[in-house]
């Protein structure tokens, strides 16, 4: 049985509550499921992709997402309200970022790994912040609530994922460990 794995990290430009998920399936059946507009409806809400907007004349879109010139309209329509955005950038079996009304910067990312089933994915949610405290109150307030839409996910893939109450959520989401992300500029040994 699967289950998320949540926690603050922080890094030279904010902190963002990251919560990993291990799905037993493949990237692309994964990041497919993951971007369907009519099947997002069963563990959040379809949505519509409007035309990008602010692009520089390119000869296809995925150049004007892959050089971040271009933003798309996003809106996910929610039992009583559209939930609006826009998709900052987008790559095929990678990531999709966005921003969200309301909610702010949110990324999705799709990782291979070869796991005891063959081919599975670590699923990455990343909410940004500005800074630590910030990113805490984003956790205790957002953090349940994404971590079971991504449960939900997880079973639209027939996944067995551990069932977790909202009080439960809630005391994990509240007191998170805060972590520093490695520099990438960093020498590996230290010096």
């Amino acid at each position: 049985m699967s289950g998320t794995s949540p926690r603050l990290v922080t890094w030279e430009n904010g902190t963002d509550l990251v919560i990993e998920v291990l799905l037993e399936r493949d990237v692309e059946t994964v990041w497919n499921a993951l971007t369907d507009a009519e099947s997002a409806r069963a563990w959040f809400a379809p949505f519509r992709l409007g035309e990008e907007t602010g692009a520089e004349e390119s000869d296809t879109a995925d150049e004007a997402d892959s050089d971040g010139s271009a933003a798309r309209p996003i809106t996910f329509a929610l039992e009583d309200i559209d939930l609006n955005g826009c998709v900052l950038s987008c790559e095929d079996f990678d990531h999709v970022l966005l921003e969200l009304d309301d909610f702010g910067v949110l990324g999705l990312r799709v990782l291979p790994i070869e796991g005891e089933t063959g081919q599975e994915t670590l699923l990455v949610l990343t909410h940004t912040a500005p800074d630590a405290e910030t990113a805490r109150g984003q956790a205790a307030e957002a953090g349940p609530m994404w971590d079971t839409h991504l449960r939900l996910f997880a079973r639209t893939l027939g996944m067995d994922i551990a069932e977790v109450t909202e009080p439960e959520l809630v005391a994990v989401y509240s007191d998170l460990d805060l972590e520093t992300a490695e520099s990438a500029d960093a020498p590996e040994d230290g010096s």
